[in-house]
């Protein structure tokens, strides 16, 4: 098929996960209202409906934190695909169902955040959703199916592996559930540091220079970063 329908297929593509991204990641904030029997507090009255509000925030925050560090990951990955295909286009709509089911589990453990079940359940989705993103970057990397030709093996191996952290990471959070870590602290603020972790990852890769236009690409990060696929995002 011609590069430029390609191209379009792709671009399109990104603007629905865009869309997908944008409704998840703000979806709990609709939940973030005063009851109506708080309308007419005021003071410490007023103080305290707002303080009775903590879990709704709570899941709002986790929510927006986490989703927000599933986008990144998924721009990361995407600046590097090239062309379009069939398996890509249903492995990226298996990752945004993923996706748009995290607010539920989020939602649950807002309001139970101390449940075991609820921990598991959302960590549970956590590791579902990083394992698919995980295949979405073997799919596209492998024999550099979908990726320039010239990225280098060193850079398809490091996104293998900031790939990977994110399930590996949820996974063992999952077994210190199991063996009672919550006694000593609760798991969600473990999760919280794995999730800044990856902020970190991501403004650090998101320094990565951007060749300028007709540039050679036999260096490490070459690969035609400029092309109409990478401005898609």
């Amino acid at each position: 098929m011609p590069e430029a329908e390609l191209d379009l297929r792709l671009h399109r593509l990104l603007l629905f996960s865009d869309g997908v991204y944008a409704i998840a990641v703000t979806l709990l904030a609709v939940e973030l209202v005063l009851p109506d029997a708080a309308a007419d507090l005021h003071g410490r009255d007023l103080l305290d409906s707002l303080l009775e509000s903590w879990p709704r925030v709570l899941a709002f925050l986790t929510s927006f934190v986490f989703i927000a560090n599933f986008w990144a990951g998924h721009n990361v990955l995407f600046y590097r695909v090239r062309r379009f295909d069939g398996g890509l286009m249903w492995l990226a709509l298996l990752q945004l169902l993923c996706i748009a089911f995290l607010p539920f589990p989020t939602s649950v453990i807002g309001e139970h955040v101390g449940d075991v079940v609820a921990q598991q359940f959302y960590l549970g989705s956590l590791l579902v959703t990083g394992l698919v993103m995980w295949a979405v970057w073997w799919y596209i990397s492998s024999g550099r199916r979908l990726v320039d030709p010239n990225l280098s093996l060193r850079a398809i191996r490091r996104h293998h592996i900031i790939s990977s952290g994110v399930p590996a990471s949820v996974l063992l959070l999952m077994v210190l559930v199991a063996m009672g870590v919550g006694r000593l602290v609760n798991p969600l603020l473990l999760a919280y540091l794995v999730a800044f972790a990856y902020v970190v990852v991501g403004v650090y890769e998101g320094r990565e220079p951007i060749p300028a236009e007709g540039s050679g690409g036999s260096s490490e990060e070459a690969g035609g970063e400029g092309s109409p696929a990478g401005d898609g995002r």
